[in-house]
């Protein structure tokens, strides 16, 4: 694995990240420096270059006209292969979807964990733009898992991923998707207290982090489960389910 200094990283990541299309030296240089670029900022990222090819081998990092591009298969990046499994799955959801949550599940391994926890993006990496790369990757991740949990209470899995579903929803800002599957899965696993609870946390948490109330669905939800609306029912967990 390359390591090299924070800012040669960044550089690297977002070669990567371009997909081999071509960024400009001037690009690198914003993205990597933002407003204060120091004046040797070109002979820097010729250095970087430089040395990239070294590891990389010259072919994969050729110069383009006044910038550079790495030519990676998207097979070798970690963010195209979590892009692609992703693209491959959504048209399944609602449709077939077991083959849509093995290629969901797939797809968030790429971030290195067992579950469905994120691992850092571009850990270690500072300034504006990692930061702005960083938030766009884990929404991703963030929309990615929710659609999996989504998919997977469809299947009847409720009682096995209520866990699951808590984590999720407390490895972030307060979510209402996330709380509405919190909720449904509470009430289909028998357990209709929890699901009033679920819902008064998120609106507390609501209140105290953005200053606002559970919006129209929600609170639909809410009253559903309060009538024990038997359209929300689902059948029992297949054989072999782990709480």
């Amino acid at each position: 694995m390359y390591v090299g200094d924070r800012k040669q990283r960044l550089f690297l990541a977002l070669l990567l990240l371009a997909e081999s299309r071509p960024v400009t030296m001037e690009e690198l240089i914003d993205k990597i420096w933002g407003e204060s670029p120091i004046v040797s900022a070109r002979k820097v990222l010729q250095h970087y270059a430089s040395e990239l090819r070294s590891e990389l081998g010259r072919d994969m990092l050729p110069k383009y006209e006044s910038g550079y591009r790495v030519l990676a298969a998207r097979g070798q990046v970690d963010a195209h292969r979590f892009r692609a499994l992703v693209k491959e799955a959504r048209p399944l959801l609602g449709r077939d979807d077991e083959q849509a949550v093995r290629l969901l599940r797939q797809a968030l391994r790429e971030w290195g964990t067992d579950g469905l926890m994120a691992g850092e993006p571009l850990d270690g990496l500072r300034g504006q733009c990692a930061v702005k790369h960083r938030a766009k990757l884990r929404a991703e991740h963030r929309a990615t898992t929710t659609d999996c949990l989504e998919a997977e209470l469809r299947l009847g899995l409720h009682t096995r991923l209520i866990p699951e579903i808590a984590d999720a929803l407390d490895d972030g800002p307060p979510d209402e998707r996330l709380g509405g599957l919190l909720m449904l899965a509470y009430y289909r696993a028998g357990r209709q207290a929890d699901a009033l609870a679920a819902f008064a946390g998120l609106r507390q948490r609501l209140a105290d982090e953005l200053d606002t109330t559970p919006g129209k669905e929600l609170v639909r939800l809410h009253h559903r489960i309060l009538q024990q609306d038997p359209e929300l029912d689902l059948h029992a967990d297949p054989p072999g389910s782990t709480p």
